[in-house]
């Protein structure tokens, strides 16, 4: 699973301040984060991601999207055939790494945030690309074994399960070693149960 960072090829000035800035902020935090450390660790004046950026907010706004780009990637290559068990494990496995990837960066893409700030609709735009990747996997679901759901409202059940398990595990909260065993476990628990239902 690549990271977040290299999910996708950095190709502009602007790319390589959001790729630092992003792991200015999973070191430091949001409360951290300072604009001079960002321009020290890029090796430039403290003006120049103001070239690319209004404000820290912006950025934040512009790391959260590109993360939730990169996961929407990530579970869109993980869509196979197979049983519904397979199926299953293929989308809690590429969460999973994605997650366990760079998990600070994982957490800061559901940071809260302001609701108005430079570039919030592109995060709202990648964010619904996930959701949409998870209905997809969902419609999968749904066509090898009856279900309780509709695709896009079991997506959303899954994602909220996935995203739970992840952030109990990141916190140390949680018995199981292995993240992907654990959102495993919940995915195919949460397929059961609505598959129950349904019968």
């Amino acid at each position: 699973m690549p990271s977040i960072v290299t999910c996708a090829k950095t190709t502009t000035p602007r790319d390589r301040v959001r790729d630092v800035a992003a792991g200015l902020f999973a070191d430091r935090g949001l409360d951290g984060f300072k604009m001079r450390d960002l321009a020290q660790r890029l090796g430039v004046s403290v003006m120049t991601p103001y070239r690319y950026f209004e404000n820290k907010e912006a950025i934040l706004a512009c790391v959260r999207a590109h993360g939730f780009a990169c996961l929407a990637d990530a579970l869109d290559q993980a869509r196979g055939g197979g049983t519904l068990e397979e199926r299953v494990a293929g989308l809690a496995t590429a969460y999973g790494a994605f997650a366990t990837a760079e998990p600070a960066r994982y957490r800061l893409m559901f940071a809260l945030a302001p609701a108005q700030v430079p570039g919030v609709a592109e995060v709202r735009r990648q964010e619904r690309r996930v959701e949409d990747a998870f209905a997809a996997h969902a419609a999968g679901f749904v066509a090898v074994g009856p279900m309780c759901a509709d695709p896009v409202a079991l997506g959303r059940l899954l994602w909220s399960t996935l995203h739970g398990v992840a952030v109990l595990h990141l916190g140390g909260q949680l018995p199981q070693a292995d993240l992907t065993d654990a959102l495993c476990q919940a995915a195919r628990a949460l397929t059961i149960a609505c598959a129950g239902t349904a019968a």
